[in-house]
């Protein structure tokens, strides 16, 4: 059995809705970016919260370069984001790129992660998101905990892992993939005291068979 196939012994986590709520409400791809740059190191329940209070005072990316408008405006209106300062400027860096290429993102991961405030997992999110393309594979800390636990690879540092992880899953596979392993440790694989018992990827994992033997 390939990791494909473990992985998708969870598909149930496939059809789960993202608790990052603009990732199921658009295919925007100015609303998507800010939603993603924003989740960085902070909560999905506060982009959330603030998403809506964004989009309203600036719906579209020319909105949020207009003369007057100030980095201490767009913070304002971030209660509860960390880095609300960085990110601020992150948004105006993804505006100035959209509104210079008709509101739309090259379909190139290397060229979206050229925009200040955007890396591989926000680029290969917002990507598919927008495009449905299946570029890179996402790296967040549910994916990176599961990983380490399953013992698959030598390293849980991401760009090894990655690339790695690249030539296990084809494109076509990656997002699916992630979004499982993100729904398995928020649901499952918790940090501390992960529910093995209730884990289907627990008979390939290393992590549970050492936890049993204890």
């Amino acid at each position: 059995m390939n990791k494909q196939e473990i992985i998708n012994r969870h598909a149930e986590y496939w059809e789960m809705k993202n608790p990052l709520h603009m990732l199921d409400e658009s295919k925007d791809p100015w609303a998507l970016a800010s939603a993603v740059i924003l989740a960085g190191h902070c909560t999905d329940a506060s982009v959330n919260k603030v998403m809506p209070g964004l989009l309203a005072a600036f719906p579209t990316p020319e909105s949020i370069l207009k003369d007057g408008v100030t980095k201490e405006q767009i913070v304002a209106l971030l209660p509860g984001i960390s880095h609300s300062g960085n990110k601020a400027g992150y948004l105006q860096n993804v505006a100035q790129v959209l509104v210079a290429n008709n509101h739309q993102f090259e379909d190139d991961l290397e060229k979206i992660t050229e925009i200040s405030g955007i890396g591989r997992k926000t680029g290969t999110i917002v990507l598919y998101r927008c495009y449905g393309s299946d570029h890179g594979f996402p790296l967040d800390t549910h994916c990176l905990r599961i990983f380490e636990r399953l013992g698959w690879y030598g390293s849980a540092k991401p760009k090894p892992l990655e690339k790695a992880l690249m030539a296990d899953f084809p494109a076509g596979t990656r997002n699916r993939a992630y979004t499982i392993l993100t729904h398995l440790g928020r649901n499952i694989c918790h940090p501390k005291n992960p529910k093995c018992e209730e884990c289907k990827l627990a008979p390939d994992c290393n992590w549970a068979a050492s936890r049993a033997a204890a």
